[in-house]
């Protein structure tokens, strides 16, 4: 039971609180989704920052996931100092409480099916996520370095197929999110192998569909006109197209379904449509000629570096995503500074691959 506590508020209390430092940027809607979303996503870009350092430089896994609590510590202090400046400048930004039988008779019979269609498809993916089991040829190494962090050893230093200590595995160094699924393992008091195949899952799959919720909800209310039917069909579309995106074994959707545990998985079903969402707010404040605050390139940094948590080159990808989708800004709207804070934004990936170039040949 303490297993279970610890887990909720490693997965679903720390990230609420931590997600309220970029409430700002969420007007209206889905705050509560948009505060436990970019809040997990700032604490993976924190894991990267106090990890990689540490397993360069040949510290233990306990010493790793001390450095992470502390770092944990710190952003919910952060997160207590925003709530009381907002708080004394009494700006908008509090969480209401929802009353859910007027939200009901809001949506109408039509929208209410979509909703229940929605949970049905979404709990059914659960339940496969829980009790059916499968077979990835990547588990071998993913989930074996998991599981061999609670022996405290130097982490990439060993080797998973056979267990012999090696030479630094600078390549998977740098995109160390399987020590952060060992500390997830190791306050749920499950094995490494159980952490990752249920625990991870279960928790990718709801988030993700956290991000498309606050994605629909930027393209299906838009203008005067409200129609609340066209969000759930949205979510109805994404979980058939999760459902039935087997067609590959690399599909993203396959991906997310059997090997949440991994990083990749992560990139292609979380980091993205961070990105995209981020993208899609900046045009929308563009079009309102509205000011760029920092606070959306700071959550843009943490987007991009949480990306290199998942994937050494996954935040070179995300460069790209986030550089063309401010250089649209830019020729659509003339405004030049956005530049200076799409390159703060890739300050980290920039990082990660120049040590991803420059350091293979001393280990």
């Amino acid at each position: 039971m303490i297993g279970i506590v610890l887990t909720c508020i490693l997965i679903i209390g720390f990230p609420l609180a931590v997600g309220t430092i970029f409430l700002p940027l969420q007007e209206k809607g889905g705050r509560l989704v948009f505060s436990w979303a970019f809040g997990q996503i700032t604490l993976w870009a924190g894991f990267l920052t106090v990890s990689v350092p540490m397993i360069l430089t040949s510290k233990t896994y306990s010493q790793v996931r001390t450095a992470y609590f502390v770092l944990c510590g710190g952003l919910l202090l952060i997160a207590g100092i925003a709530a009381l400046i907002r708080w004394r400048r009494k700006e908008t930004g509090k969480f209401t409480k929802p009353d859910v039988a007027q939200w009901i008779r809001q949506q109408g019979r039509g929208t209410m099916l979509f909703w229940l269609l929605f949970l049905a498809l979404l709990c059914f993916q659960l339940f496969c996520v829980f009790f059916l089991t499968y077979e990835d040829g990547d588990d071998s190494y993913y989930v074996a370095i998991t599981a061999y962090c609670k022996y405290d050893k130097l982490l990439y230093q060993i080797e998973p197929y056979t267990g012999y200590t090696t030479l630094l595995d600078v390549r998977h160094a740098l995109a160390p999110f399987p020590v952060w699924v060992a500390v997830l393992a190791e306050l749920s008091g499950l094995s490494g192998a159980a952490a990752s195949h249920v625990v991870t899952s279960a928790f990718t799959l709801v988030m993700a569909y956290g991000f498309y919720y606050l994605i629909g909800k930027k393209l299906t209310e838009t203008g005067e006109q409200k129609e609340p039917w066209k969000l759930p069909l949205f979510l109805v579309i994404c979980a058939l197209l999760v459902t039935f995106g087997g067609y590959s074994i690399y599909s993203p959707e396959k991906f997310l379904v059997t090997r949440a545990a991994q990083g990749k998985t992560i990139l292609a079903n979380l980091i993205i449509p961070a990105v995209v969402y981020l993208i899609m707010t900046l045009m929308e404040r563009l079009e309102k000629k509205e000011k760029i605050s920092f606070l959306l390139w700071l959550s843009m940094f943490m987007t991009l570096s949480a990306g290199c948590l998942c994937s050494s080159l996954g935040g070179f990808l995300l460069c790209i995503l986030a550089g063309i989708g401010t250089l649209c800004g830019v020729i659509a709207y003339g405004r030049w500074r956005l530049l200076a804070g799409a390159c703060f934004s890739m300050l980290t990936p920039a990082v990660i691959v120049i040590l991803y170039v420059i350091l293979p040949p001393f280990f």
